[in-house]
């Protein structure tokens, strides 16, 4: 073998190769990058002195915390693997409930079917999460802030007779009218019949209404009174007025002439 020949099966693999060309000297930097990012591998050359000046060149933008590896600083040589990580941050609300707390209930069974009114709180935990993920892949976590608080809560639930629930009311989503009460029972005076306008034998949980401001035929909740139907009219009973059927001239005596919440549950065919 040759000198001459030799000396080409030396040099060209080099990274650096002189041409001589008219008495002048060139060189040419026989360099490359196999660069991975945004999913892909590519091999790239380039005519760059470092991953810095690479990433200009190619007009590969890096976000403010995306990072490569090896750093930007490392000067490229033959086939230098490089990785860009490009790193992103999002920032999540949590909301987490606890237990309920009842504060106070009451059963009531007399007014045409079992019902469980209830009020009380729901401890709610509010959290801002910040995630950090690396090309999409989740790498930390971190709690930012933790807000605690108290939602309250007032339901009605309504038992079939199997006693087991057959419908929950949200009281506090409820329709509310502020209603003078009295209370009337067969037997009295000014009751003609035991049996109400809708054809209901009178009951405890039944009550006169004007149709005009409660349909008949509506589910009611009345604060101090239970569970109640309207099912019946009255001639005296007019605008925010409501007569509650109870037992006797005492019990009606504990519901005469009091301003009472009256919440408006649903229009139902059956109480």
């Amino acid at each position: 073998m040759t000198t001459q020949s030799r000396f080409i099966r030396i040099v060209l693999p080099l990274t650096l190769l002189m041409f001589l060309s008219g008495g002048s000297v060139y060189y040419w930097r026989s360099t490359s990058v196999r660069l991975t990012a945004d999913g892909q591998t590519r091999r790239i050359f380039t005519k760059a002195y470092d991953l810095k000046g690479f990433l200009a060149e190619q007009r590969i933008a890096l976000g403010p915390s995306d990072f490569t590896t090896p750093p930007l600083d490392t000067p490229i040589g033959h086939n230098t693997a490089v990785k860009l990580t490009r790193v992103t941050t999002e920032i999540q609300v949590r909301i987490s409930s606890g237990t309920p707390v009842v504060m106070w209930q009451t059963r009531n069974r007399e007014n045409l079917r079992r019902a469980l009114a209830q009020k009380g709180y729901a401890a709610i935990l509010k959290s801002k999460i910040q995630i950090t993920k690396h090309d999409g892949i989740e790498i930390s976590r971190a709690t930012l802030s933790e807000t605690k608080s108290r939602v309250p809560f007032f339901n009605l639930t309504l038992f079939n007779r199997d006693g087991q629930p057959a419908k929950k009311y949200n009281l506090l989503k409820c329709k509310v009218l502020k209603m003078r009460s009295t209370g009337y029972y067969v037997g009295e005076k000014t009751v003609p019949s035991d049996v109400t306008f809708m054809g209901h034998k009178l009951q405890h949980g039944l009550v006169a209404v004007d149709p005009k401001v409660i349909p008949l035929g509506t589910r009611l909740y009345v604060e101090g009174y239970g569970y109640a139907y309207a099912a019946d009219t009255g001639s005296r009973i007019k605008g925010l007025r409501i007569d509650l059927a109870v037992k006797d001239k005492y019990e009606e005596a504990r519901y005469n002439r009091h301003d009472v919440p009256v919440y408006i549950l649903e229009k139902a065919k059956r109480w």
